[in-house]
């Protein structure tokens, strides 16, 4: 099989578990240009989802099971998804994440997926409704196709450094 085969083919296979089997019909290759239009849109549904509406469904939804978090300031912090969705869950509400405008690219790896990455700020969100950053940092993530996930994706890796707060 062809990557451009393997491709259409998880393409197809998400959009029939999706239930959207005439979308798999009409399946085109993907593009570095689509791939990372689409890994940007899952980012920002999955830090609304952890930060502000507390939709663990979703966070859960685009998360590989056997999930790895490394922190630089924690080293391994988590080995499954569970685990992560556990400590997002408890701290859900009152803080947003920002991505710095700009600062994300996307690169394929091979049939795999693709990595992603970027600069982000945590916000403290205010009585107000107004926020301020506290904090910024550096992230990457592995993307891995996956027909389960949302559009065939999913966070298999997540290395998170160079935190510090802002004043």
């Amino acid at each position: 099989m062809t990557r451009t085969q393997k491709i259409l083919s998880t393409a197809a296979l998400a959009a029939a578990s999706s239930g959207t089997a005439a979308q798999a019909v009409d399946a085109v290759p993907e593009t570095q240009e689509s791939v990372a239009a689409n890994l940007k849109q899952l980012d920002a549904k999955l830090f609304k989802a952890a930060f502000e509406t507390c939709e663990m469904d979703v966070v859960s939804g685009l998360l590989a099971d056997d999930l790895e978090f490394y922190h630089d300031r924690d080293g391994l912090s988590y080995t499954t998804a569970d685990a992560f969705i556990a400590d997002v869950k408890r701290d859900c509400g009152g803080g947003k994440r920002v991505l710095v405008e700009d600062s994300l690219t996307t690169h394929m790896i091979g049939d795999f997926g693709a990595m992603q990455h970027g600069r982000h700020e945590f916000h403290q969100v205010m009585p107000d409704g107004s926020s301020i950053a506290r904090e910024k940092g550096v992230f990457m993530h592995m993307w891995k196709r996956d027909a389960a996930g949302p559009a065939g994706w999913k966070i298999s890796r997540v290395i998170s450094y160079d935190h510090e707060g802002i004043e």
